[in-house]
Protein backbone atom coordinates (compact mmCIF):
# COMPACT_ATOMS: atom_id res chain seq x y z
CA UNK A 1 0.00 0.00 0.00
CA UNK A 2 1.16 3.33 -1.06
CA UNK A 3 1.45 5.06 2.50
CA UNK A 4 4.33 7.47 2.53
CA UNK A 5 5.38 10.23 0.75
CA UNK A 6 8.63 11.85 0.02
CA UNK A 7 9.84 14.61 -1.49
CA UNK A 8 13.06 12.24 -3.42
CA UNK A 9 12.05 11.58 -6.91
CA UNK A 10 14.73 9.07 -7.84
CA UNK A 11 15.64 6.18 -6.08
CA UNK A 12 12.95 3.77 -6.11
CA UNK A 13 13.90 0.64 -8.20
CA UNK A 14 14.20 -1.87 -9.66
CA UNK A 15 15.44 -1.52 -13.03
CA UNK A 16 18.45 -2.84 -15.45
CA UNK A 17 21.31 -0.67 -15.77
CA UNK A 18 23.17 -0.29 -19.31
CA UNK A 19 26.47 -0.03 -20.25
CA UNK A 20 26.16 2.54 -22.67
CA UNK A 21 29.46 2.97 -25.26
CA UNK A 22 30.74 5.48 -27.25
CA UNK A 23 33.83 5.98 -29.27
CA UNK A 24 35.40 8.62 -31.22
CA UNK A 25 38.76 9.40 -32.72
CA UNK A 26 40.93 7.04 -31.27
CA UNK A 27 39.22 7.47 -27.30
CA UNK A 28 36.60 5.05 -26.22
CA UNK A 29 34.64 4.69 -23.23
CA UNK A 30 32.10 2.61 -21.27
CA UNK A 31 29.53 4.20 -18.44
CA UNK A 32 26.81 2.91 -16.76
CA UNK A 33 22.99 3.84 -17.15
CA UNK A 34 20.41 3.49 -14.94
CA UNK A 35 18.02 5.83 -17.13
CA UNK A 36 16.96 4.41 -20.77
CA UNK A 37 14.32 2.73 -22.75
CA UNK A 38 13.28 1.89 -26.34
CA UNK A 39 11.26 4.87 -27.88
CA UNK A 40 10.02 3.21 -31.00
CA UNK A 41 9.41 -0.07 -32.96
CA UNK A 42 9.23 1.21 -36.25
CA UNK A 43 11.61 3.23 -36.66
CA UNK A 44 13.67 1.52 -33.86
CA UNK A 45 14.11 4.02 -31.77
CA UNK A 46 16.52 3.68 -28.46
CA UNK A 47 16.91 6.32 -25.75
CA UNK A 48 19.47 7.40 -23.16
CA UNK A 49 19.98 10.11 -20.82
CA UNK A 50 23.84 11.25 -19.93
CA UNK A 51 24.51 13.59 -17.60
CA UNK A 52 26.71 16.57 -20.02
CA UNK A 53 29.63 16.50 -17.82
CA UNK A 54 30.15 12.87 -18.54
CA UNK A 55 33.15 12.20 -20.76
CA UNK A 56 30.74 9.54 -22.62
CA UNK A 57 28.56 12.53 -23.69
CA UNK A 58 31.11 14.43 -25.64
CA UNK A 59 32.57 10.88 -27.40
CA UNK A 60 28.18 10.20 -28.55
CA UNK A 61 27.92 13.95 -29.70
CA UNK A 62 31.75 13.93 -31.58
CA UNK A 63 31.29 10.15 -32.94
CA UNK A 64 27.47 10.39 -33.45
CA UNK A 65 26.62 7.02 -32.21
CA UNK A 66 26.22 4.94 -28.90
CA UNK A 67 25.96 1.45 -28.00
CA UNK A 68 23.79 -0.06 -25.52
CA UNK A 69 24.60 -3.31 -24.11
CA UNK A 70 22.56 -5.66 -21.23
CA UNK A 71 24.90 -7.64 -18.86
CA UNK A 72 23.51 -10.70 -16.95
CA UNK A 73 23.85 -10.96 -13.27
CA UNK A 74 27.52 -12.31 -13.32
CA UNK A 75 28.86 -9.05 -14.75
CA UNK A 76 27.49 -7.06 -11.68
CA UNK A 77 30.55 -5.84 -10.77
CA UNK A 78 31.94 -4.46 -13.56
CA UNK A 79 28.50 -2.74 -14.70
CA UNK A 80 28.29 -1.39 -11.03
CA UNK A 81 31.82 0.10 -11.24
CA UNK A 82 31.92 1.55 -15.39
CA UNK A 83 29.16 3.96 -12.86
CA UNK A 84 32.11 4.44 -10.48
CA UNK A 85 35.45 5.30 -13.03
CA UNK A 86 35.84 7.99 -15.07
CA UNK A 87 37.25 8.43 -18.20
CA UNK A 88 38.00 12.34 -16.74
CA UNK A 89 40.93 10.64 -14.90
CA UNK A 90 42.25 8.72 -17.63
CA UNK A 91 41.03 5.19 -16.72
CA UNK A 92 40.33 3.12 -19.83
CA UNK A 93 37.31 1.34 -18.30
CA UNK A 94 37.41 -1.12 -20.59
CA UNK A 95 40.50 -2.62 -20.15
CA UNK A 96 40.11 -1.88 -16.12
CA UNK A 97 37.20 -4.29 -16.02
CA UNK A 98 38.06 -6.15 -18.50
CA UNK A 99 34.93 -4.90 -21.12
CA UNK A 100 36.48 -6.92 -24.69
CA UNK A 101 34.76 -6.07 -27.67
CA UNK A 102 33.39 -8.07 -30.31
CA UNK A 103 35.34 -8.25 -33.61
CA UNK A 104 35.02 -5.03 -35.57
CA UNK A 105 32.23 -4.00 -33.14
CA UNK A 106 33.83 -1.36 -31.08
CA UNK A 107 30.37 -0.76 -29.27
CA UNK A 108 29.25 -4.23 -28.40
CA UNK A 109 30.76 -5.84 -25.52
CA UNK A 110 31.45 -9.50 -25.37
CA UNK A 111 29.53 -10.72 -22.48
CA UNK A 112 26.35 -8.94 -23.06
CA UNK A 113 23.66 -11.13 -23.69
CA UNK A 114 21.67 -7.89 -25.96
CA UNK A 115 23.66 -5.12 -27.98
CA UNK A 116 22.07 -2.76 -29.69
CA UNK A 117 24.54 -0.19 -32.28
CA UNK A 118 22.57 3.39 -32.57
CA UNK A 119 23.38 6.42 -34.85
CA UNK A 120 22.49 9.58 -33.02
CA UNK A 121 18.87 10.70 -34.36
CA UNK A 122 18.15 13.46 -32.12
CA UNK A 123 19.20 15.19 -28.81
CA UNK A 124 17.28 16.23 -26.62
CA UNK A 125 17.89 18.54 -22.86
CA UNK A 126 15.94 16.96 -20.18
CA UNK A 127 16.50 19.16 -17.33
CA UNK A 128 20.66 18.04 -16.14
CA UNK A 129 20.88 15.20 -18.87
CA UNK A 130 20.66 15.24 -22.80
CA UNK A 131 18.23 12.08 -23.94
CA UNK A 132 20.13 11.00 -26.96
CA UNK A 133 17.81 9.15 -29.18
CA UNK A 134 19.55 6.82 -31.58
CA UNK A 135 18.25 4.97 -34.53
CA UNK A 136 19.01 1.03 -33.90
CA UNK A 137 21.25 0.01 -36.59
CA UNK A 138 22.32 -3.29 -35.36
CA UNK A 139 20.93 -5.81 -32.59
CA UNK A 140 23.52 -8.60 -31.34
CA UNK A 141 22.51 -11.05 -29.47
CA UNK A 142 23.51 -14.30 -27.55
CA UNK A 143 21.42 -17.19 -28.64
CA UNK A 144 21.97 -19.19 -25.34
CA UNK A 145 20.80 -16.34 -22.85
CA UNK A 146 16.81 -16.87 -24.80
CA UNK A 147 14.14 -19.48 -24.96
CA UNK A 148 12.58 -21.00 -28.21
CA UNK A 149 9.77 -17.75 -27.62
CA UNK A 150 12.54 -15.40 -27.78
CA UNK A 151 12.33 -14.78 -23.77
CA UNK A 152 15.39 -14.23 -21.51
CA UNK A 153 16.34 -17.21 -19.83
CA UNK A 154 20.11 -15.28 -19.34
CA UNK A 155 19.87 -14.08 -15.07
CA UNK A 156 20.00 -9.91 -15.37
CA UNK A 157 21.56 -7.54 -13.56
CA UNK A 158 18.56 -5.56 -12.07
CA UNK A 159 19.71 -3.33 -9.72
CA UNK A 160 17.88 -2.44 -6.63
CA UNK A 161 19.80 0.71 -5.50
CA UNK A 162 22.45 1.09 -3.33
CA UNK A 163 25.39 -0.90 -5.17
CA UNK A 164 22.65 -3.63 -4.69
CA UNK A 165 21.98 -6.26 -7.60
CA UNK A 166 19.85 -8.95 -8.02
CA UNK A 167 17.95 -11.09 -10.77
CA UNK A 168 14.49 -12.68 -12.01
CA UNK A 169 13.37 -15.85 -10.95
CA UNK A 170 12.82 -18.97 -13.35
CA UNK A 171 9.38 -18.98 -12.36
CA UNK A 172 7.16 -17.87 -15.07
CA UNK A 173 3.26 -16.77 -15.06
CA UNK A 174 1.24 -16.10 -18.57
CA UNK A 175 -1.43 -13.96 -18.37
CA UNK A 176 -3.79 -13.07 -21.15
CA UNK A 177 -3.22 -15.77 -23.67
Amino acid sequence: MLSATTDRFFGYYPGTVALITAAHDGQRNVMAAGWHTALSADPPLYGVAVGRDRATHALIRAGGTFGVNFLPLAHADAVQSAGLHSLHGGVDKHALLNLDTLPGQPLALRGAYLHYTCRVNAVTPTGDHDLFVGHVEQVHFDPDAYDDAGLLIAPPAIYLGRSTYTTTSTERAEHGR
